[in-house]
């Protein structure tokens, strides 16, 4: 009842495992390795918890978390089940890219799905995107999606990742509600072919590869 008001609650030392477990998810072999990736601010997720992602646990700083809304978010997500760290303000800055910190983030599952579970139905639309090089342009393709009613997006490659930070915040949001497909460009080319999938593509080379 009185958590946030205790000082022996907050993670005070950069080396406690706890943070360190949260700057492993920094880089993107943390979440390669873990399937995890952080999110950080009231409105990532509250949108998150709204779309039921797989909520792993909150870390939060009762110094820097004033919003109201906030406050009740966490409290709400807390009585759930989901467990929760709380930082001191300074380790919780060192999480977040924001640069008014809100005080609440979290640790997400990744969710992807099989190319070979995708079935397309009539008019449903899927994105397709390759060689994204800006994580932000990436976050940004992906907040354009959802409010254009795409059904999920298919990243070809292994380089593009939604689950950065800078991508992250630039979806604001909308990645939670897309549905994520990764595949080799072959393996996108044979699933268009099986199922006979109509193809646009665009390319800053006019040379587009379908």
């Amino acid at each position: 009842m009185h958590e946030n008001k205790q000082p022996q609650f907050l993670i005070h030392h950069a080396n406690d495992p706890r943070f360190l477990h949260l700057r492993s998810l920094q880089p993107p072999q943390g979440r390669s390795r873990t399937g995890l990736y952080l999110i950080e601010g009231i409105r990532h997720v509250a949108r998150a918890a709204e779309e039921h992602a797989p909520i792993q646990s909150l870390f939060l700083s009762p110094a820097v978390l004033s919003n109201p809304f906030g406050k009740k978010l966490a409290g709400r997500l807390r009585q759930s089940g989901i467990p929760s760290a709380q930082l001191a303000p300074q380790l919780y800055c060192d999480l977040t890219l924001a640069a008014e910190p809100q005080g609440l983030g979290a640790v997400v599952r990744q969710q992807w799905f099989s190319i070979s579970d995708v079935r397309p139905a009539k008019g449903c639309v899927w994105l397709a995107v390759e060689s994204i090089d800006s994580p932000g342009n990436l976050g940004t393709i992906i907040r354009t999606a959802e409010a254009t009613g795409v059904t999920g997006i298919v990243v070809i490659g292994a380089n593009a990742d939604p689950y950065e930070p800078t991508a992250i915040r630039a979806s604001m949001g909308s990645l939670f509600s897309q549905r994520l497909v990764r595949c080799s460009a072959r393996e996108f080319t044979d699933w268009a072919r099986t199922f006979d999938v109509a193809l646009v593509g665009s390319s800053p080379n006019r040379a587009a590869r379908l």
